[in-house]
C-alpha cells in the first residue's frame, strides 16, 4: 500500500520534484480510508482537519445554499488532492466534497503537513503556485457566472471536459443533466431544454452513457 500511495504522490502536482525519500516520509505517515459512493467526506463549514490526496475514485467539491441549492466547484481524482486551504490559513472549510464513486484517500494530519512543508520549503513554493492557479480558474468561473448566460456556461463546461478520441469528441465522465445545471448555476429544467436543442441541431448526441460532440457547438444560441 505505501507502494501506491508513493506513486500517486508523485502525481499531485505540489510534490512531483519532491525527492522519493522526502514522498516516502509523508506517505508513511498517512492514513489510508475509502469512502462509500455518495459519501459527505467534509461539510462545509467543518472545523480544520486534515489534508486529502486522492488515490483512487472521484469526488465532488461543491458549496451549498440554505435552500438546499448546489453548485459544483470541481471533480477531483487521482492524484489530486483537497482541504489544503484549512491547513494553511485555520479557517473553517470553504466547501463540501462528496464522493462519486468508492474513493480511497490518504489522510495527513494537519500538525504532520505543516511540518513536512517547513522542512521541504521547494514543496511549499510549488503549493502555492498550485493554489494561484486554482484562483484564477476560480476567478473564470466567476467570471462566466456573471457574464455568461446559461447557454453560454454549458458551452464552456463541455468544452472543458471534452477529449478527443478516434477523431470524435466525448465527455468521458457520466455527465448528468442535473450535474450540468450544478456546473452552470442553472436550473435543471433549463439544462434540459437546451441540451435537447442541442440533440435536435445535430451537435450532441449521448452514446454509451457519454455525451459525444459531433461538430463545433455554436457561441450563441
Amino acid at each position: 500500500m505505501i507502494t501506491d500511495t508513493l506513486a500517486i504522490l508523485k502525481q499531485v502536482s505540489f510534490l512531483s520534484e519532491v525527492d522519493d525519500e522526502a514522498l516516502l516520509a509523508l506517505a508513511e505517515r498517512a492514513t489510508i480510508k475509502s469512502f462509500a459512493n455518495n459519501t459527505i467526506i467534509l461539510y462545509e463549514g467543518d472545523e480544520t482537519g486534515p489534508l486529502y490526496v486522492v488515490l483512487s475514485g472521484k469526488v465532488r467539491v461543491f458549496l451549498c445554499d440554505d435552500e438546499g441549492k448546489e453548485i459544483t466547484l470541481t471533480h477531483l481524482g487521482p492524484g489530486t488532492y483537497f482541504g489544503e486551504l484549512a491547513l494553511l490559513d485555520d479557517e473553517p472549510r470553504s466547501a463540501s466534497v462528496m464522493t462519486l464513486d468508492k474513493t480511497t484517500c490518504g489522510i495527513i494530519s494537519k500538525n504532520t503537513f505543516k511540518e513536512w512543508l517547513h522542512a521541504h520549503p521547494e514543496a511549499a513554493f510549488r503549493l502555492i503556485q498550485s493554489l494561484i492557479q486554482k484562483i484564477r480558474q476560480l476567478t473564470d468561473n466567476v467570471r462566466s457566472l456573471a457574464l455568461s448566460n446559461v447557454y453560454e456556461r454549458i458551452v464552456k463546461v463541455l468544452n472543458e471536459l471534452a477529449v478527443e478520441r478516434d477523431g470524435v469528441r466525448i465527455i468521458p465522465e457520466k455527465l448528468t443533466q442535473q450535474e450540468l445545471a450544478n456546473r452552470v448555476g442553472a436550473s435543471r429544467e433549463m439544462v434540459s431544454k437546451i441540451m435537447k436543442e442541442l440533440k435536435k441541431g445535430d451537435y450532441i448526441k449521448t452514446e454509451d452513457h457519454q455525451w459525444v460532440i459531433l461538430k463545433k457547438l455554436p457561441a450563441s444560441w
